[in-house]
């Protein structure tokens, strides 16, 4: 005699692991005739138990199925492109749960991980430091230069337009310093 039958959500086919007495609420056995009428699989991490093989309209088994939902994934050809999984079942063709470690990477096959574009990183890295010493120097040396040629060409100062040149000078020397073009990959 059966005791107990399990339900589970129509949509997803997830078994309820808890089951349901047959005699809940008389002393014949009585059950859905959706039911599942068979023990379910245990609890498994990372997974769900839904049901599967059906006969007649009533499930007569149970299977586990991989369980994504909620996580991040992230997209082999664009790592910049990431999105939630919803379903489950395994991840899309072409998508992966590793989070890359920056955008200067691309998926390697041979590795099933993230490998560094070193090329890609170099280039924005380059742009990086080349887009900051220009602001740099727009900001301080060029302007350290026109006030050393307006003091020449308006007070006649030439000490004091030295001074300013040599300010630019050491000025342009330390945006430099602290702005290392990066090294070229290999």
């Amino acid at each position: 005699m059966i005791d107990v039958y399990y339900t589970y959500n129509k949509e997803t086919l997830v078994v309820n692991q808890e089951g349901v007495s047959t005699t809940k609420n008389s002393k014949i056995p009585e059950y859905p005739r959706d039911a599942l009428l068979v023990k379910p699989l245990e609890p498994k991490e990372g997974f769900v138990v839904r049901v599967c093989e059906f006969v007649n309209g009533r499930p007569t088994a149970t299977e586990y199925v991989v369980d994504h939902r909620g996580k991040t994934i992230y997209n082999k050809a664009n790592p910049l492109e990431s999105k939630q999984v919803k379903d489950l079942g395994e991840i899309e063709e072409g998508w992966t749960l590793t989070q890359p470690p920056h955008q200067y990477v691309t998926w390697s096959e041979a590795l099933n991980d993230w490998q560094i574009d070193t090329q890609a990183k170099y280039e924005a890295e380059y742009q990086q430091v080349n887009d900051t010493r220009g602001i740099l120097y727009v900001q301080i040396v060029d302007r350290l230069n026109n006030e050393a040629e307006m003091i020449r060409r308006t007070e006649g100062d030439e000490a004091k337009a030295t001074e300013y040149e040599e300010q630019a000078d050491a000025a342009y020397l330390k945006i430099r310093a602290d702005n290392p073009w990066p090294e070229l990959p290999v």
